[in-house]
């Protein structure tokens, strides 16, 4: 399940905890006396052992140069952010402002002691890209970090801005916005305004608000214009038939606050529609244009610059195995089709990118059709060029494209042998597939910032195991200069230690499946430690980070050191980074597709690894991982011993369309956790969020139901007024009752 957040609601009272039942632990094992030392290793404490970790590069008036923040670890002089200026032409990385000095210059100026701790430095920098801003005293100074001159500017008389509510043309005389549903063309010379549409209405809105709750103000459109600023276009979705759930917020004041969405399930009759309409100013009206191709497509605007004639947009079939690229005719309205794509059992759409180019007359286009996923070049006619990427790994996204250069620049995976196929390196390839070049060869996962001009890129690289570093590159790859190197000293002497990296075969016995191994700081080979699986079984990511990580999005090092050794892995259908088999292995079968490679894969590691003490097996996991813990513990109530599911959609029928059509399909019928709940032997903690849009609570109120008619023992934790994605403190309180139960379940700790 995708991880969203939804931030409606930030109330933080308190916690309130539903106990179903008591909790029935495993047998009482022999007990381990645990250090307390899962507190010392909080994220709070961890960050606080380290400085800037990543290079951000902020570039400066469309060329190479850029600012960036350098910090050292909490306490090391960090009362503010440390800037740094870098020139890979100069191959110089400087500071940005020489603090002493502006100190200096401000007490010649105003012949009075300075506080240091009110001057304010700002990014600003001034048209010619010289100087940037000091603040102190409500006064504004030029700093020139060249000459290292300090200037008062000038109080100026600034002009009131001019703000619209609406889309601007280009030409800045027209704007497009929403009132009551409907869109509005107003002339800002004399800010006469046309009413275009009259049937707008809640959910059949041109507003980027579709809701009723701000249809008496103008609101911005989802409108574009084009250069001329004489025609412009626009995307309604219908969703008035569409069924709706809702959520509450107990900790609203006076009332709980009742919050009823839109939401298409699977299977759903009623799903949304698309109108595509094509704008004329000068008639001051819209023309609705015949988009139709499939029932209940879903449609997409395709954004390109220098349009003039044709508009693009992507159709996607229900089935989710076949999109189109079409073209309209601004002048006729006439739709034609461009480029078909079957893709069988789904489009890889993490993965899917098309890119319009020189108002289309090129057309780059991603398709695994080969059984890897590569890029195309197509002409402007739908017409097939050649492949401009080959071969058995995978091209990812775009990061940069030159069209004067006619050169790609992309993340390649599983193209360099012997290396991890998740690791993402940066490549160079020409629109005529004759020439690709790796542009950042470290044997490391890469994050890499493309400079506007094109001359050059900030890679940011690392591995599990290989601490960060960040250097400046020139298009060719060449290394300019390192810009970060930061000192771990700290972090290693409070004790930290990474996650081990490790390989085990897929249940087929062929393929290699990728992991992490967190163990107790204090880790001894000779003793046995109970295991916990991370899970999550994907179909668009795996858990499995790649690059250094000292907090993991599930704090597995803090549960680590309560005295066991936490595992995560990748499972056949989990990652769209392999080829297309892998990512598709799991479709009909979305439910379970996952368990039978986690079993296997700790089976191996317990064969490989004495201290691992296969009797004693956790499994937790959040969302999709929630609903993967409960269908371990249920299918396999011998090997898994105890499960902890947060906001798991263990009925996805109960789960977004997209989700079941694109992974489920439409011929299969879903297994449900609550068939399981007959079966589980072993302690369950359930947690929902109540207000919860992603992942309704009412699938973990459906798999309580299943339980108490099975007679099954369980506990529930409901997180007040909480989404999908957790917030402080009950993110901490959370994460503290998961280490509870294990160690309940597998030392009686507390």
């Amino acid at each position: 399940m995708r991880i969203t957040k939804v931030n409606m609601f930030r109330f933080k009272k308190y916690v309130f905890i539903a106990l179903c039942s008591v909790s029935i632990c495993l047998p009482a094992f022999a007990q381990q006396k645990l250090a307390d030392t899962a507190g010392h290793f909080s994220p709070a404490n961890l960050l606080k052992q380290v400085g800037t970790m990543q290079v951000i590069p902020f570039f400066i008036k469309g060329t190479g140069k850029f600012w960036m923040i350098d910090n050292p670890p909490e306490g090391e002089n960090q009362s503010v952010s440390n800037y740094y200026l870098v020139d890979p032409a100069k191959k110089t990385k400087q500071p940005l402002f020489d603090k002493a000095n502006i100190e200096k210059s401000l007490y010649s100026i105003l012949k009075q002691q300075v506080e240091a701790s009110k001057i304010q430095y700002q990014t600003n920098f001034s048209a010619d890209g010289r100087t940037v801003e000091v603040g102190y005293h409500d006064q504004i100074y030029d700093y020139n970090y060249l000459t290292k001159k300090l200037n008062k500017r000038a109080t100026t008389k600034l002009e009131t801005p001019v703000y619209h509510i609406g889309d601007l043309s280009p030409d800045k005389q027209w704007l497009l916005y929403a009132r009551h549903h409907n869109l509005y063309l107003k002339r800002i010379a004399d800010s006469t305004e046309k009413v275009l549409t009259t049937d707008g209405a809640e959910n059949f809105s041109f507003s980027i608000n579709g809701t009723d709750n701000f249809a008496e103000t103008n609101t911005p459109t989802d409108a574009y214009w084009l250069p001329d600023s004489k025609h412009f276009y626009v995307l309604r979705k219908d969703n008035r038939k569409v069924g709706t759930m809702t959520v509450t917020n107990s900790l609203m004041s006076p009332r709980p606050y009742v919050n009823t969405y839109v939401y298409e399930l699977p299977g759903d009759k009623e799903v949304a529609q698309y109108d595509f309409f094509i704008g004329d100013v000068a008639e001051q009206r819209l023309q609705k244009i015949d988009i139709a191709l499939w029932p209940d497509q879903e449609v997409s605007v395709v954004r390109a610059s220098g349009l003039k004639d044709e508009v693009f947009l992507l159709r996607r079939k229900r089935t989710r195995d076949e999109l189109d690229l079409c073209a309209v005719n601004l002048h006729t309205g006439k739709v034609r089709s461009i480029i078909h794509e079957v893709s069988k059992p789904f489009i890889n759409e993490d993965l899917f990118n098309v890119s319009i180019l020189q108002a289309g007359k090129n057309i780059i286009w991603w398709s695994d059709r080969s059984g890897w996923g590569h890029y195309y070049l197509y002409n402007g006619a739908g017409e097939l060029q050649h492949a401009i990427t080959s071969g058995n790994w995978t091209a990812g996204k775009v990061v940069a494209t030159d069209t004067l250069k006619q050169e790609l620049y992309f993340y390649g995976y599983g193209k360099e042998k012997d290396r991890n196929p998740y690791y993402a390196f940066l490549y160079k390839a020409d629109f005529g597939g004759k020439k690709q070049l790796l542009l950042s060869p470290e044997n490391a996962t890469h994050q890499v910032f493309m400079s506007p001009d094109l001359q050059y890129f900030v890679d940011n690289y690392s591995r599990i195991d290989l601490k960060p570093k960040a250097v400046v590159r020139d298009n060719e790859g060449k290394k300019m200069l390192e810009v970060l190197d930061p000192d771990l000293t700290k972090l290693y002497a409070y004790g930290w230690k990474p996650a081990e990296p490790f390989t085990v075969k897929a249940k087929d016995g062929v393929t290699n499946l990728y992991g992490l191994m967190w163990k107790p700081f204090n880790f001894d080979p000779n003793k046995k430690y109970p295991v916990i699986s991370q899970v999550y079984p994907g179909p668009f990511t795996e858990t499995v980070w790649t690059q250094f990580t000292l907090v993991d999005r599930y704090n597995n090092t803090e549960l680590a050191q309560d005295g066991f050794v936490v595992v995560v892995m990748g499972h056949r259908g989990g990652s769209p980074y392999r080829n297309a088999a892998y990512y598709k292995y799991g479709y009909g079968n979305i439910r379970d597709y996952a368990l039978e490679d986690d079993k296997y894969g700790l089976e191996q590691l317990g064969k490989r690894y004495a201290f691992m003490d296969m009797d004693k097996i956790g499994i937790y996991g959040h969302s999709g991982g929630g609903m993967m813990a409960v269908a371990a513990l249920g299918t396999y109530p011998d090997f898994y011993k105890a499960a902890v599911s947060s906001s798991g959609n263990h009925d996805n029928t109960l789960y977004n369309r997209t989700w079941g059509e694109s992974y489920q399909g439409f011929d299969k019928p879903y297994d449900l956790n609550q068939s399981l709940a007959k079966n589980i032997k072993g302690p369950l903690l359930l947690v929902a969020a109540e207000s919860d849009e992603n992942v309704n609570p009412a699938a973990t109120m459906r798999m309580v139901n299943a339980l108490i008619l099975a007679d099954k023992n369980f506990e529930l934790l409901m997180l007040p007024g909480q989404h999908h994605t957790y917030e402080e403190p009950y993110k901490t309180y959370y994460e503290k009752r998961t280490r509870q139960f294990f160690s309940k379940c597998f030392f009686h700790a507390y």
